[in-house]
């Protein structure tokens, strides 16, 4: 959809068009306009980021904005009983890097669904976890990011949609993950839509930010989300007649009708924003960020729209990169073949990972027009995960991989359990645990410093690289699998490109 002003006078044209150069990494739209707002960041720069929202709810309400404020909420494991109640499960959730999540008021005119409104927990009785969003509306954050730490990213997601999964689909007819299968092509928790779940485009992530303003963490930084390239405008000025001293701050996640259906009826998607913060350099730090969480997130559309607009074309996906792994393989084997050595158990049996980009295209847009559930994707990181097992008193699972940070295609790597079939993410190790794992068979073994061997067993006595899944985590008669992801290749803002890793490998011993 293409719709354009007209009557634009030149010099604003071309005001516009230098923003647009100026930002073209993901900030202001590509048209220029007249709006009501007349920066001047030096009246304003002093202010704190509460009184710039506060400016800003003001000014947009005195102009003839419709505003509403809405509220953040940290995600942690403890919530997954609401999600597993609503869903079935709990989203893949990351046990030590949960979820920041904002709920959002409702318009009087928008389809309120019943079924979405407490899923993730209770909220007020005026807000959602979901919501539908319109052509002529934004959603606005601002936002003091947190510590430093190895990752931060925002990304939306277009959650659900009133459409019925593809029995012909190729994913559909072979996938041989009987788990898998049954997670990606679910209902909602309305179980006339389908659960999507898909990303609408690349996040916005602290390679992102730091490439654009020059800096990410511990920084003011502000976030639109709209599919309207005049809104965007409109607002970006308003940010800056409040405060915002530069646009170089100011972010655009851009909506694509092309790709969501945007609306407020009950056919229209419904849509989700998650946050992701982890590894802080200062855990404490990190922690009180968390605890604080301090952001504003305000619901802004135009009560007397222009009705000539330009919206945002499909998103193309930044390419993903690595250094290839391939030449890894053979001393992954060998460590492979080391361990069932040190066991005595020579046929013990063992079986890849595998990646989940590779076998079921794991990329929002692909999920949207499948349809099936994506999991929360991000272009962020690789997920490889691994077949579904039993953890008995008499099993000791070893996990073998490369490791990203080492390899160089991670900033960071983490190694999950995960509970099946709730799909409960409850334990969570880090390349920091995971380094020098191998160094043990460095004598017979090339390349030990880019692998890693982690077990996991219900009792880890006298086992060196252990995590013990007692029964409280994963009960007796519940499965797991265990998630591998790789976060940003550097000198990237992206996950590292999957055909050139090295899957890892989970080995089946019997203790003695």
């Amino acid at each position: 959809m293409n719709k354009q002003r007209s009557s634009i006078p030149m010099f604003l044209m071309a005001a516009a068009a230098a923003s647009s150069f100026a930002l073209a990494a993901g900030g202001l739209p590509e048209v220029g306009h007249a709006t009501p707002f007349v920066p001047n960041p030096s009246k304003t720069a002093a202010l704190s980021l509460a009184q710039k929202a506060e400016k800003l709810q003001s000014d947009l309400s005195g102009y003839g904005y419709d505003v509403m404020k809405g509220n953040f909420h940290l995600f942690t494991i403890e919530d997954c009983k609401y999600a597993i109640e609503s869903i079935g499960n709990c989203l893949g959730n990351n046990p030590t890097a949960p979820y920041i999540i904002p709920t959002l008021p409702q318009w009087q005119d928008e389809f309120v669904d019943a079924h979405m409104k407490n899923m993730l927990g209770p909220v007020p009785d005026h807000e959602g976890w979901t919501y539908r969003l319109g052509e002529q509306e934004a959603i606005i954050i601002l936002a003091k990011l947190p510590p430093p730490g190895r990752y931060f990213g925002m990304q939306s997601y277009v959650f659900s949609r009133d459409v019925s999964v593809n029995l012909t689909d190729s994913i559909y007819e072979n996938l041989d993950d009987v788990f898998m299968k049954s997670i990606i092509f679910m209902s909602s928790p309305n179980p006339s839509r389908q659960l999507l779940f898909s990303s609408i485009g690349d996040s916005i992530n602290n390679v992102v930010i730091e490439r654009q303003s020059g800096n990410a963490f511990d920084q003011q930084r502000f976030f639109i989300i709209t599919a309207n390239t005049t809104l965007a405008q409109e607002l970006s000025d308003a940010l800056l007649n409040a405060g915002v001293t530069d646009r170089q701050q100011i972010f655009i996640e851009r909506i694509s009708p092309g790709l969501a259906r945007l609306g407020h009826t009950s056919a229209s998607d419904d849509f989700m924003m998650l946050i992701r913060y982890a590894l802080p350099t200062d855990e404490v730090a990190g922690d009180q960020w968390r605890k604080e969480l301090p952001m504003t997130v305000l619901r802004v559309r135009n009560k007397n729209p222009s009705p000539q607009y330009q919206v945002y074309l499909p998103p193309v996906r930044e390419p993903r990169i690595a250094n290839s792994e391939l030449d890894l393989e053979r001393s992954l084997d060998d460590v492979v073949a080391a361990v069932k050595d040190k066991w005595g158990q020579p046929s013990a049996p063992d079986s890849n990972f595998y990646s989940l980009l590779e076998k079921v295209d794991l990329v929002g847009d692909h999920c949207m027009r499948r349809p099936m559930n994506c999991l929360g994707d991000t272009g962020d990181a690789d997920y490889q995960i691994s077949q579904t097992v039993d953890l008995n008193s008499d099993v000791v699972l070893a996990a073998v991989g490369t490791l990203g940070t080492a390899t160089g295609n991670a900033v960071y790597t983490s190694l999950s359990v995960n509970q099946i079939p709730e799909l409960v993410g409850v334990a969570n190790l880090t390349d920091v645990d995971l380094a020098g794992s191998t160094s043990a068979f460095s004598a017979s073994v090339t390349n030990t410093e880019k692998i890693y061997l982690q077990y996991f067993a219900r009792d880890c006595s006298n086992l060196p690289h252990c995590l013990e899944v007692s029964e409280q985590l994963v009960p007796k008669g519940d499965k797991l699998k265990i998630i591998q992801r790789n976060y940003i290749v550097p000198g990237s803002s992206r996950g590292p490109d999957p055909t050139k890793l090295v899957n890892p490998r989970l080995i089946i011993l019997k203790r003695q």
